[in-house]
């Protein structure tokens, strides 16, 4: 997997050090690859801490070839000795955080993205989620439940772009993981079925959105019982395709049950 930036390799480090553990000599790799791009930036301490984590796992990792610590310690060092050259000009340590902050407030999203447009926030998000997927897959396997958890915020991102169709196939292969990985019974798997009912319903596609919501309400209902916040979620979803498709009466009996659920009352 190709990664060239320093948010990228902030973020597969993330990943590789809750599938390693922060002591695994993949992850000092991953952190000698982040000091070489902060020191080509002229970020000079932050690479040197970097090096340094990177050398400490190394030195006590058996099996590394002596080559490669001396490397890395050599890396170091030349961190260093630019450190002592007076002309040296510092690029700021704030200067980290501004470009590796890719944080943006939806409320702050241009009408451009709320209408389906492309965006710049809209591309950058993409690639990010693009690289967290591959990472995971990568650390934990094809099938991890991580894996449709990410698939599932994929997801979530084109639907706040209304990009419906691509939506499809990625709430598919998370569902398809999550009963595999999970059974067909477990929570997160109703989770997976609320979304696909909800994307078929805005889609008017009825007679695949219901018994998806016939699902999810079933595994809740087993897994916390009527009466629960999580069951009345899926079920004021499902009054209003009852509603869509003609039967009110039935969707004002789930209305009201959800909100006695809501107020407290049983």
């Amino acid at each position: 997997m190709k990664l060239e930036t320093i948010t990228e390799l902030e973020r597969f480090l993330n990943i590789q050090e809750q599938a390693l553990g922060s002591d695994s000599p993949e992850v000092a790799n991953t952190l000698t690859r982040l000091a070489d791009l902060y020191f080509s930036k002229g970020l000079l301490e932050e690479a040197e801490a970097l090096y340094r984590r990177a050398l400490n796992i190394k030195e006590q990792s058996s099996g590394l070839h002596k080559i490669d610590i001396e490397s890395t310690r050599q890396n170091l060092e030349k961190v260093l000795t630019r450190k002592r050259a007076p002309s040296q000009s510092r690029t700021p340590s704030s200067h980290v955080q501004w470009q590796t902050d890719s944080s943006t407030s939806l409320d702050a999203v241009p009408p451009s993205m709320a209408l389906g447009w492309p965006s710049a926030f809209d591309q950058d998000k993409d690639k990010e989620l693009e690289i967290e997927l591959a990472s995971i897959k990568h650390m934990m396997g094809l099938e991890h439940p991580q894996v449709a958890d990410c698939l599932t915020r994929i997801a979530d991102q084109y639907c706040r772009n209304k990009r419906y169709c691509e939506m499809e196939p990625v709430l598919q292969e998370a569902l398809r993981i999550r009963e595999r990985a999970l059974g067909a019974e477990h929570p997160l798997v109703s989770s997976s079925l609320k979304n696909l009912a909800r994307l078929y319903y805005f889609q008017k596609r009825y007679e695949l959105s219901e018994p998806l919501f016939k699902r999810a309400l079933a595994i809740r209902q087993k897994a916390y019982g009527k009466n629960h916040e999580r069951y009345a979620d899926v079920e004021e979803q499902y009054a209003k395709l009852l509603r869509k498709t003609g039967r009110a009466m039935l969707a004002q009996d789930l209305d009201d049950h959800v909100k006695q659920v809501r107020s407290g009352r049983r």
